[in-house]
């Protein structure tokens, strides 16, 4: 086994077939269950451990509440869903004032009115030397609006919700201590703090039933969208010339001498949506988009034959399949 993904085969393998009523398990942003009439129950647990999805250091408490469960619901828009409850398992080292886990819970609560959801209980225990957590929601979706990763068609367009590589430079801005203009600033850190779970968008696409496959964007776009193409059993070819990358992106790729599209499509936690649909859908897709209220969705490419993921540049065309974060590779791709 080499990293994340084939350790997540080789678990699906021991935990074997789920029953009938488990309309999908293993392998997408959350489980699916049959409900009754006509609704299926999402199911989706994300753990979060101090000094690797976060930094006290300059993250807030109160914001680190915010951001964690709102990478949870992201998780629930992905499949198309509305998220309903949570569940919080805290693991908290008794070391630090118990204050600290009230500012917490408080940065959770605002996500939570925000969006809809009630935290219904969860979990508190003892945790030496780090900060951990795990997240429970439940959300809901129609059976007929269920959205998965492994729908993508050959000819099929590939698009964003918006702009990527906002929340790995403001990660890097953080680290490196970088110099920027004030406005710079606060959109990049916005962007990395405070990520917006795409609920409206994941429910206009599976509503007017414009996307085959969709998921959110956490390791980022290279490892993502290979993901759909895994599932789906199809290639894919990004333009190098239609990716959105912000001026801020570029500015902080160039302070520490990276490529800008390599920030952008590796690295991960922006939470926006990528999908595919017919590209007869186009006109429909940007007018559902325009009638919520919602930013017009980026085509980025196209689905071919295959099974890798290739990025076209003017120059060269470049094999970026499963690039971007993994929890258990050496190093980053």
């Amino acid at each position: 086994m080499t990293g994340e993904r084939d350790l997540i085969d080789e678990l699906s393998r021991i935990f074997g077939l789920p029953p009938p009523q488990v309309v999908c398990g293993i392998g997408d942003d959350a489980a699916v269950i049959a409900g009754q009439g006509g609704e299926y129950l999402l199911w989706t647990v994300d753990a979060l451990i101090e000094k690797v999805h976060f930094d006290l250091t300059y993250m807030p408490l109160r914001q680190l509440g915010r951001k964690a469960l709102a990478v949870n619901l992201s998780d629930i828009a992905a499949m198309g869903g509305k998220p309903r409850y949570a569940l919080l398992a805290l693991g908290w080292p008794p070391e630090r004032d118990l204050f600290g886990a009230l500012e917490l819970a408080r940065g959770m609560q605002e996500v939570a009115q925000e969006t809809g959801v009630t935290v219904i209980g969860g979990d508190t225990v003892s945790s030496p030397g780090s900060l951990s957590m795990s997240l429970t929601v439940l959300g809901q979706v129609k059976k007929e609006e269920l959205l998965r990763r492994d729908g993508a068609q050959i000819g099929e367009l590939i698009y964003l919700t918006g702009p990527v590589g906002l929340a790995a430079a403001g990660l890097e801005t953080l680290r490196r201590g970088l110099t920027l203009t004030e406005t710079e600033r606060t959109l990049l850190l916005q962007a990395f703090f405070d990520p917006q779970p795409q609920i409206l968008a994941a429910r206009v696409l599976a509503r007017n039933h414009l996307a085959t496959a969709l998921i959110d964007l956490s390791d980022g776009v290279a490892s993502d969208l290979f993901q759909i193409c895994r599932r789906s059993n199809v290639g894919a070819v990004v333009e190098s010339t239609l990716i959105p990358v912000p001026a801020p992106v570029a500015e902080v790729a160039a302070q520490i001498g990276k490529d800008p599209l390599e920030l952008a499509l590796k690295g991960g936690e922006d939470y926006l949506l990528l999908f595919t649909s017919p590209p007869d859908r186009e006109k429909a897709l940007y007018l559902h988009f325009s009638e919520a209220g919602l930013g017009t969705p980026i085509c980025i490419g196209k689905i071919v034959r295959g099974n890798r993921v290739w990025l076209r540049r003017p120059e060269a065309t470049q094999d970026i399949s499963g690039m971007g974060f993994d929890h258990f590779r050496l190093k980053e791709l």
